[in-house]
């Protein structure tokens, strides 16, 4: 009885060990490497999304070698479990360092998508090692999709030689690369990787950023969505920043040049507007005493202008010039009338400068 219950138990145990790395993902990558050499050093490398064609040692995860066969394998639970971009090489020959090569006659890597719950497998494939694989992430199979659309686009504007014609196969590249994004990709992971080409090609990206800012924050949501605020999310939004603080310096510039102008514009206005203000100011009198001696006064409205300047009263007018008050209001108002005043003050303004015989 006893040892029935120990044998449940074990059974039980170790269902429960084989059942925890399918429960949390258990990646596997294999393959060989068609070569003669032994014991040849297989890297794997996480790469960024622009790094498909550039090589260090901080990209490299793991590394292992080859047995007799040129068989190779990696497998654990250690990798993400969202999908990320990865890369298997070996070096073609035994010098220090890492290199990449791909070519007609051989290469000696692959960059795939993959996470912690897929496998991918590499048979022998002659001197152009990984360059056939067997992956079961989805999202890799879409990205050769992309990849064959690209190289279809590329492959039409490849005959072109004209500087202006080439500008314009890049930008229509561009155009459809995106198009082709906004129609036929879901992934994140795509969306960035189909942006890195249209990077790559030498395109604007400063100008379009300009003009379609929605298309680059679609990303930009996309990729935090999915790998929240890590990872390829922060390395393209540092990028993205750059580009908009590029644009947002320019036209700080461009504002601030145009305030010098607008401030030149003031003080050139300003400059004007006194000269003419004392222009005018120094001719109003000449033309009000051109106008005063041009008037035609009778000799008793001289008298009466006279005496106004004099500051007399009405009825001392009258009383001075033997005449009545009536007379002297009327003369008054004809004064006013030619001179083009209202009252008396005015009048006398007109007249202090007046010369009189």
């Amino acid at each position: 009885m006893l040892k029935e219950k120990i044998s449940r138990v074990l059974y039980l145990t170790l269902l429960v060990v084989s059942f925890i790395p399918t429960c949390y993902g258990q990646y596997k990558i294999s393959g060989y490497i068609d070569t003669e050499q032994k014991n040849k050093t297989v890297y794997l490398s996480l790469l960024k999304y622009d790094e498909e064609t550039m090589i260090t040692e901080n990209q490299i995860l793991f590394f292992t070698e080859t047995d007799s066969s040129g068989y190779f394998e990696f497998k654990g639970q250690l990798l993400s479990e969202k999908d990320k971009l990865y890369r298997i090489h070996s070096n073609i020959n035994s010098i220090k360092g890492l290199q990449l090569v791909a070519d007609n006659e051989k290469s000696n890597f692959h960059n795939f998508i993959f996470s912690n719950r897929d496998t991918i497998y590499f048979p022998k494939s002659g001197k152009n090692w990984f360059s056939e694989s067997k992956n079961s992430n989805l999202t890799d199979k879409e990205w050769k999709k992309l990849k064959s659309f690209e190289e279809q686009l590329e492959k039409n504007n490849a005959q072109i030689k004209n500087k202006e014609a080439q500008q314009q196969a890049v930008n229509d590249f561009a155009e459809k690369v995106k198009a082709y994004s906004e129609k036929n990709i879901k992934n994140p992971l795509l969306k960035l990787l189909a942006f890195s080409d249209i990077k790559r090609n030498e395109f604007n990206i400063k100008n379009d950023f300009e003009k379609n800012e929605a298309f680059y924050d679609a990303i930009s949501n996309s990729l935090k969505n999915y790998y929240g605020e890590t990872s390829y999310y922060i390395q393209y939004q540092d990028e993205i920043s750059k580009i908009s603080n590029v644009i947002l310096q320019q036209k700080y510039a461009f504002h601030k040049k145009l305030n010098y102008a607008l401030a030149i514009l003031v003080f050139i206005f300003a400059f004007i507007s006194v000269f003419q203000f004392r222009k005018i100011k120094t001719l109003e009198p000449k033309k009000v005493k051109s106008e005063i001696s041009n008037l035609t006064l009778t000799n008793q409205e001289e008298k009466i202008t006279r005496l106004i300047l004099e500051d007399k009263s009405n009825k001392e007018i009258a009383d001075e010039l033997f005449i009545s008050l009536s007379t002297v209001k009327t003369h008054i108002r004809n004064l006013y009338a030619k001179l083009d005043v209202a009252n008396r003050h005015e009048l006398a303004e007109k007249l202090k400068n007046h010369p009189w015989d």
